[in-house]
């Protein structure tokens, strides 16, 4: 599992802080945070959910074996499952598991080490944020934040594999790269 002290942190660097300036979630009606469609939700960090009770009203949980849904490959020898969770209705915001409080965005580890937010591959279909804003629109505070709290986590070897996988799909993908301008303003992702 991962050290419950890195999880804190990382959490609380992101306590305060959200993608815009209002909220995100009068642009769709809070689809990301209530059950928007059948099977979606949001892992757990290995060591995550010791932060959950158990009488949280909003949650739905599953645990997904790492033998059989897709994750970093080196977790399959690490962890059994990992926790899925799917909200059932809004959540109490203190709540909010750590992959939430970064969403749209995600982790890429780029060739020289340096990590950069990059809009989700996930978030396509969900979150208007993609669509309506490039990611140097974003409150700059928030996407600091993400970024140090995911450097915070890579700390634990189990999370830089994790984000070392999330880089090779967005790899995969191929998606079109940005011009050096755009790159330095928006972060490098996908726009």
């Amino acid at each position: 599992m991962v050290d419950p002290g890195l999880i804190e942190e990382a959490r609380r660097l992101l306590a305060d802080v959200t993608p815009l300036s209002f909220d995100c979630g009068s642009l769709c009606g809070q689809r990301c945070c209530t059950d928007f469609a059948p099977n979606e939700g949001v892992y757990l960090i290995p060591g995550e959910l010791p932060l959950f009770d158990g009488t949280e009203e909003f949650t739905s949980w599953q645990f997904h074996r790492t033998d059989e849904y897709e994750f970093a490959p080196s977790w399959e020898r690490r962890f059994d499952s990992v926790p899925f969770l799917q909200c059932t209705r809004l959540c109490d915001r203190s709540k909010r598991p750590f992959e939430c409080r970064t969403y749209p965005l995600l982790p890429y580890l780029r060739a020289d080490g340096t990590l950069e937010m990059r809009y989700s591959f996930l978030a396509q279909g969900i979150c208007p944020l993609p669509e309506r804003y490039r990611l140097d629109e974003l409150d700059p505070a928030f996407v600091d934040a993400a970024r140090r709290a995911w450097e915070v986590l890579m700390q634990d070897e189990a999370m830089r594999e994790h984000v070392e996988w999330l880089t090779a799909q967005f790899d995969s993908l191929e998606l079109p790269l940005l011009d050096e301008d755009e790159a330095g303003a928006a972060g490098g992702g996908p726009a």
